[in-house]
């Protein structure tokens, strides 16, 4: 009994399980927002069902609430793919941060000022080159790979050249 507590107190052990634990609740908490964000897209559609059947609904009251229901997917696909990955995809999430900029843009732009312009065009312009500069001026991770030395290359030190010197 002492020999198998011990061996479950190997630091190695602690840390193995002690990940797959956060692990696990992590996962569970990701389940949750999977499944609170397939309820808000279900009531988003029934919102835009609603406005469409028992009101006379305007375009511009419905185009908010499609984008709305787009950020949704986009939300909804972002954590599907770091489900899969596991890891977030920045492009994708900053593609949503664009949709949910150009929704508020939308609604809201009748009562901008001339510096809240200004402010959208700026985190406009920053948004695109976060996603744009990684992307095509910098080599992306896909492509990046550590060059290896031979198994038969020594690493020669100074002492090393030297003494072959003499």
């Amino acid at each position: 009994m002492k020999k198998k507590l011990l061996s479950l107190i190997e630091p190695h052990k602690i840390h193995k399980k002690l990940g797959d634990a956060l692990e696990f609740i992590e996962d569970i908490i990701v389940f949750f927002i999977i499944i609170l964000l397939f309820i808000l897209s279900v009531y988003a559609l029934y919102d835009i069902a609603l406005a469409l059947l028992k009101e006379k609904a305007k375009v511009y009251d419905l185009i908010p609430k499609f984008i709305y229901l787009f950020i949704l997917i986009e939300l909804f696909r972002l954590t599907i793919v770091y489900l899969k990955e596991r890891r977030i995809d920045t492009s994708l999430m900053i593609k949503t941060t664009l949709i949910a900029v150009l929704r508020e843009i939308i609604i809201k732009a009748p009562h901008f000022k001339p510096m809240d312009f200004v402010g959208i065009g700026v985190l406009t312009l920053v948004l695109a080159l976060i996603y744009y500069v990684p992307k095509y001026i910098f080599i992306s991770e896909a492509h990046f790979e550590l060059k290896t030395k031979p198994k038969h290359h020594k690493l020669k030190t100074k002492r090393m050249v030297k003494a072959k010197r003499k």
